[in-house]
């Protein structure tokens, strides 16, 4: 039988059947734990920047200071132009051939508001929360599936749908990604400060989220699930306690989360995020 993934906004209880409580923004609808993935896409604006002819710039040598300094992985920022936030759609849609050829990444710079969704959506992860709005374009097309009665386990062959998303994913070096998101990061910053919060600094978004992705613990089985109308949730307490957006990413079957978490520490190695 299909149910819907986990709700957004409810809040776990510890009684076997609770009253459902409709939460507030409409229907929960399915996440993907790939909020990078709009980050990724968005720094194809970056990319093609770089494919353009740019004087070549030579590097001063190093200095005796310099040559004794920590060296930092986070890629330079080349002095490129950007253009306005609001007026950078256009850009991201012609640049998504230059990340990946994969279909996904096509099908989300579809979109509108791509920075801001992106924004949107780290922001929302870091908060505990699922990013079901600013992703939406990525949810699934078929549903969760459980074995068992009122009670039971999560169906295995549910997981490859959300194979698609992770395969876009990962399908982008987490170096290039790295390099494109410094190239374009005052664009992130604007739309981050646009969100409330104003001279704020867009990495300290990121590491959050990524902390709360790497976070979540990873099933070895299928997790245990109840039915409830119209979605299903863990029937074990710790599971209830995690944040909605760790519960479904559980959901998105071990395989799927090993290779998110590995991609985004390799992302926060290479722009020097303090991950704990």
């Amino acid at each position: 039988m299909a149910f819907e993934d986990l709700p957004l906004t409810r809040t776990p209880s510890l009684a076997p059947a609770p009253p459902r409580v409709p939460p507030s923004g409409g229907s929960p609808t399915r996440w993907i734990g790939v909020a990078a993935l709009a980050l990724v896409a968005g720094g194809g604006l970056g990319f093609w920047w770089m494919t353009r002819s740019q004087p070549e710039q030579v590097s001063p040598p190093p200095t005796a200071a310099t040559e004794g300094a920590v060296k930092s992985n986070r890629p330079q920022r080349q002095p490129w132009e950007l253009p306005a936030l609001d007026g950078s759609d256009a850009i991201f849609r012609d640049a998504v051939a230059t990340l990946s050829k994969h279909p996904m990444l096509a099908r989300l710079l579809a979109t509108d508001g791509l920075v801001r969704a992106a924004v949107l959506a780290v922001v929302q992860i870091g908060d505990g929360k699922t990013p079901v709005v600013p992703l939406a374009v990525l949810r699934p097309t078929t549903r969760l599936t459980i074995v068992g009665d009122q009670q039971g386990r999560l169906d295995s062959a549910s997981y490859p749908r959300w194979s698609g998303p992770t395969n876009a994913l990962v399908s982008v070096s987490s170096s290039d990604a790295a390099q494109l998101y410094v190239n374009v990061k005052d664009l992130f910053d604007a739309a981050y400060a646009d969100l409330g919060h104003p001279g704020g600094n867009f990495d300290e978004a990121i590491t959050r989220a990524i902390e709360v992705v790497v976070a979540t613990p990873v099933a070895t089985d299928p997790p245990l699930l109840w039915r409830r109308p119209g979605y299903v949730e863990h029937t074990d307490a710790a599971l209830r306690s995690l944040r909605p957006v760790q519960k479904q990413l559980m959901l998105t079957g071990p395989g799927n989360q090993q290779r998110l978490v590995a991609w985004l520490r390799e992302l926060a190695a290479r722009l020097d995020l303090n991950i704990s």
